[in-house]
């Protein structure tokens, strides 16, 4: 299948903003989907996906108490894209929510100047996919001081076979603002499915934002996330990426640090096996003095499985006195188990402590001996190891329940 013919797919999709008429323009007229000759994609065919057959399911559920971590949290549930009213709760005080597809007219005007800012659509041709078929999303806005106690959950469900979702969400944290999001991806019954997902952040002076990324669709599906963040003077954003399954998984998260004293931290654990792929690319682009940045991917994987991880440090020429650390830390658990991993460091201030860094190995056999010389079973000793190595990424979850969720994923997934 061309590009064409899968552009044909989406084209009788209602459009809500004007801004999607240009993208679909920019995709049908000369921008084309990425190939391995592009170096950010070298490790990563999406032939799979641009020549599969797609639908729009409309299916029902008849409780989603199995997709929630923690019943207490705040949930806002889409199903195959669409906003589920049933299945939502209200916010708490302190948050405006709308879907995009019923946005009312005071706030569109504001949806409208900050929506596609972040992501260049004559270059980028899945967050342009996005923008171009994107049926809704969610526009949530933390209000100026606001402190919010309870988690907000963006609940993604994926439901029917082959059905295609671009997930849109907008996300203003208002200066001063303390919040906690959970984006959450869940399948069920969805294989052929695929998910293309673009989601915008802005986080305003003083504020505090943390965002856990949860990728659960299942092992027949594909997803593509876009995570672009901008943060302004003081604020303080961490994300923290769980890939628990999917078929082929790329994450693209990209923090612009553009104005000085702010924290930013990038975390991420990725667990493969089968013929299982997840790529995650990240950039943290530092344009101002005084920022700190800290980055943090751990990945097993297991069988022919592949991983890949391009994580790139910017610090440009104003941005002095910046502090930005990098790691990736791989163990595989077969010999036909493969990672390719490229951290990078791109400086052009001379006031800076930056330091970048990989590892790739297996399991410590000598570990590995003294907890079953010490009555473990085999299976018990690797599942601890396993634990033991993903902790460091486990405990930057600020979260109990979720901490909880991915400690008995691996206990689960490694039993």
């Amino acid at each position: 299948m061309n590009k064409d013919s899968f552009l044909k797919q989406f084209d009788n999709l209602p459009e809500h903003f004007a801004i999607q008429a240009e993208a679909r323009a920019a995709l049908h007229n000369g921008l084309n989907f990425p190939t391995t000759k592009n170096e950010r994609w070298k490790y990563t065919r999406v032939n799979t996906i641009i020549d599969a057959t797609y639908a729009q399911n409309q299916m029902e559920l008849s409780d989603i108490d199995s997709f929630k971590i923690h019943k207490d949290w705040k949930y806002l549930t889409f199903i195959n894209g669409m906003f589920s009213e049933q299945w939502s709760d209200q916010v708490p005080d302190g948050v405006e929510f709308s879907s995009l597809s019923n946005i009312s007219d005071s706030d569109k005007g504001t949806v409208l100047s900050k929506m596609g800012t972040l992501f260049n659509l004559k270059q980028d041709a899945f967050p342009s996919l996005n923008m171009a078929y994107f049926l809704d999303g969610a526009y949530i806005k933390v209000k100026r001081n606001a402190r919010i106690e309870t988690s907000i959950v963006i609940l993604n469900i994926s439901l029917g076979e082959s059905q295609a979702i671009n997930a849109r969400n907008l996300i203003h944290v208002e200066q001063g603002a303390e919040v906690k999001f959970v984006h959450q991806f869940e399948g069920q019954g969805n294989a052929g499915a695929f998910t293309n997902s673009v989601c915008e952040i802005f986080v305003d002076d003083n504020a505090k934002a943390d965002y856990y990324l949860i990728e659960d669709e299942g092992s027949e599906t594909s997803a593509i996330t876009n995570t672009n963040v901008s943060q302004k003077k003081d604020s303080r954003f961490t994300i923290v990426t769980v890939t628990k399954s999917g078929k082929l998984i790329r994450n693209n998260i990209h923090l612009s640090i553009t104005e000085p004293g702010c924290e930013s931290n990038m975390m991420g654990v990725y667990f493969t096996d089968g013929n299982q792929h997840v790529d995650n690319q990240t950039y943290a682009d530092h344009q101002d003095h005084g920022c700190n940045s800290n980055e943090l991917y751990k990945g097993v994987m297991a069988d022919r499985s592949t991983g890949v991880f391009n994580g790139k440090i910017m610090v440009h020429k104003a941005a002095q006195q910046t502090n930005a650390f990098q790691s990736n830390q791989n163990i595989l658990l077969s010999d036909k188990a493969t990672i390719n991993t490229k951290p990078e460091l791109e400086i052009y201030a001379d006031d800076v402590k930056c330091s970048h860094g990989c590892t790739i190995g297996q399991l410590d056999e000598e570990a590995m001996f003294y907890l079953q010389s010490r009555g473990l079973g085999k299976e018990a000793a690797h599942r601890l190891l396993v634990q033991a190595f993903a902790q460091d990424v486990i405990d930057t979850i600020d979260l109990v329940e979720l901490k909880e969720d991915v400690e008995e994923f691996i206990d689960s997934k490694f039993s």
